[in-house]
């Protein structure tokens, strides 16, 4: 019977270490699901709003890698989320959110001032970015991922964001 015993708890903790414990989610796989949160909570210009499905571009390499995957599809408006990688120089112009990467801080004045009055929703996750005149911009705090937001460039993008939001968020200038 000890026998027995000892062979069914090594076999409980074979399988057990054989099982991959549930990982927490990854930093970038946080920040997906809040862009998808955030898009449902920003009032988009009618021509954007009434336009084809809203499209998350994603600007100077991926540091999402398949993270975005998890909002492809999900249901902004009515229309399911497009994602779209965009090479530097690319056009903006069918983007509704724009995730400016790192690597392209050099041209963050110039696709600042092409989304002024365009409907189209800057994030980043660069320090200085928000105060740079990205709309919305997430940063770590104790360990967790957090968001500000430049309510200026928000209102000269044309785009309203709502109190619920607004509440969660550091308010930047």
């Amino acid at each position: 019977m000890a026998i027995l015993k000892k062979a069914a708890a090594v076999l409980a903790l074979a399988l057990a270490l054989a099982v991959p414990a549930h990982a927490a989610p990854s930093e970038y796989e946080i920040k997906a699901a809040f862009i998808y949160q955030i898009a449902r909570l920003v009032e988009w210009p009618p021509e954007r709003a009434d336009g084809i499905a809203p499209r998350l571009c994603v600007l100077g390499g991926n540091p999402f890698g398949a993270a975005l995957e998890s909002v492809r599809g999900k249901p902004v408006n009515g229309r399911g989320i497009d994602v779209a990688l965009l090479g530097a120089g690319a056009d903006t112009r069918e983007c509704a959110l724009l995730f400016i990467a790192t690597p392209a801080e050099k041209s963050l004045d110039r696709i600042v001032a092409l989304s002024r009055g365009a409907g189209l929703l800057t994030l980043g996750d660069t320090e200085g970015f928000g105060q740079r005149g990205v709309m919305i911009n997430f940063f770590l705090e104790s360990g967790k991922v957090r968001f500000e937001i430049n309510l200026d460039a928000a209102r000269q993008g044309n785009l309203k964001i709502r109190s619920k939001l607004l509440s969660l968020a550091k308010i930047v200038d």
